[in-house]
């Protein structure tokens, strides 16, 4: 049989479309799940975008879509940054029983990814007094909007809620845009196009002076509500969470949203506008301190690991300085360390994780240091590492130090040079080190390996063609 050169070639071209196929995934949530906690599918999009398109999550006959929680992880290493995103749609149910997912498709960035369907078993909830956690959670989200209309007697009103009347500098607050519709309503309204107008209406309500962390809502899922002891129908169209960068009071100006009215009785067809009211936020400056025109405002706690404290001149080791919390984290700067008699340190590699669920941005930054210790002796860590901030809770500044002692053994190195050219105890020690000390991605190394093999393959490829040519044309 004959070699078919171009045969290999489409082998490697359809080899290297399925290791780019395997870059997002769908992911359904665990099978049985108590009444109390929601069936989640998360979305998987990996890749350097910070945006992406996809389609709408499926339905799930008998549960009703909840909240969409986004969780976004940058690593940067050797100058390059790696994005994932896994964006989870929760579901939850009204009462135990089985719930049937059917097969189901979606788009992402343009592409159909298909995922099995599955039986989902609601069994009793773990704690019996769920609901009342959850409606004293709500509570907090609509509590701007009973002051609002307080007396309203409104079947339907559009308004904007903001949690908190006050904030300092770089503290985050959250605000979100929803229709309200009374259940006992006598017309039906219907969006009039919504899409369209929340883009227009974003443009305007969005403050200039602000960080911004979008909840990304895509869908209207109705949600059930009581103000002011009225049953409505919650449609919430937008929430995010902001930061302020100075003291200019934070203005949110009148918004309309129309809608169409098609009355239950007869009649014509009508246009009505709901207006939301108007808010104001007061921002205040952060106390004196030299630092305070570029520190990070929140609770943040330490997580630091390392993976042995008694250490040898010479032989290296990682450490990782975490700081986790809730908070604006691209205002997380790395902890500054320089080298000394004592340590050479080498460059960082960094890791964010936000979270964002229900009405709070979490989420966590990674430094990993390579350090060289060069003198024997015993050093209280927190010498070198740590981080100031402002305390939310507190209201005042705070300090992450470390906590850790490190003992060295071994001679000195004060007076033996140490090439530039040779990191010596780096490559000595890397086959020894803790895993959990290297927060690397296996998933890219896969892929850079099948991407070298591909481009190998296919300069063989183009040898063989090369070479037939040859032989043919003799």
């Amino acid at each position: 049989m004959r070699f078919k050169p171009w045969f290999c070639f489409l082998f490697l071209l359809v080899s290297r479309l399925s290791v780019s196929a395997q870059d997002d995934t769908v992911e359904p949530g665990k099978k049985t799940v108590a009444l109390d906690e929601p069936f989640s599918i998360t979305l998987v999009i990996q890749g350097g975008q910070t945006q992406n398109t996809h389609s709408s999550f499926p339905d799930i006959r008998g549960m009703r879509k909840r909240d969409v929680a986004l969780t976004a992880s940058k690593q940067n290493a050797n100058g390059k940054n790696t994005v994932v995103q896994r964006i989870t749609q929760n579901y939850v149910a009204e009462r135990e029983g089985k719930y049937v997912l059917n097969d189901f498709a979606m788009t992402v960035n343009g592409r159909e990814l298909r995922t099995k369907g599955m039986v989902i078993t609601v069994i009793q909830p773990v704690n019996p007094d769920y609901k009342l956690l959850a409606d004293s959670a709500l509570a907090q989200e609509i509590s701007s909007v009973e002051s609002d209309y307080a007396n309203t007697k409104q079947n339907a009103f559009f308004a904007l809620g903001v949690d908190k009347a006050e904030v300092f500098v770089g503290e985050g607050f959250t605000a979100s845009l929803a229709l309200y519709i009374a259940d006992n309503n006598p017309v039906e309204l219907q969006p009039y196009q919504a899409g369209q107008q929340l883009v227009e209406i974003l443009k305007k309500l969005k403050p200039a002076n602000c960080w911004e962390e979008d909840f990304h809502i895509r869908e209207f899922q109705p949600f059930p509500v009581i103000i002011k002891g009225r049953k409505y129908t919650q449609y919430k169209m937008f929430q995010a969470t902001f930061y302020p960068f100075n003291t200019d009071t934070v203005v949110f100006p009148q918004a309309g949203l129309t809608m169409l009215v098609k009355k239950t009785t007869g009649g014509k067809e009508a246009y009505q506008t709901f207006y939301s009211a108007p808010k104001t936020l007061t921002v205040k400056e952060l106390p004196p301190h030299p630092l305070r025109n570029g520190i990070a405002v929140g609770t943040f706690r330490l997580e630091e690991f390392v993976a042995r404290r008694r250490l040898r001149t010479g032989k290296g080791f990682y450490y990782q300085f975490r700081i986790a919390g809730e908070g604006n984290f691209a205002a997380v700067n790395l902890p500054m360390v320089s080298s000394n008699a004592s340590f050479d340190f080498f460059p960082s590699e960094s890791k964010t994780s936000l979270n964002l669920t229900g009405r709070r941005v979490t989420g966590s930054k990674t430094f990993q240091f390579y350090a060289l210790p060069k003198e024997p002796g015993i050093y209280p860590w927190g010498a070198y590492f740590g981080w100031i901030y402002f305390n939310t809770e507190k209201r005042d500044y705070d300090t992450l130090a470390s906590g850790l002692t490190l003992r060295v053994g071994g001679g000195s190195l004060r007076n033996q040079g140490i090439s530039a050219s040779d990191l010596g105890g780096v490559y000595d020690t890397l086959d020894s080190e803790d895993n959990r000390l290297r927060p690397l991605q296996p998933e890219n190394q896969w892929r850079q390996v099948a991407n070298i093999l591909v481009l190998a393959m296919l300069g063989i490829t183009l040898v063989l063609i090369l070479w037939r040519g040859k032989t043919m044309g003799k």
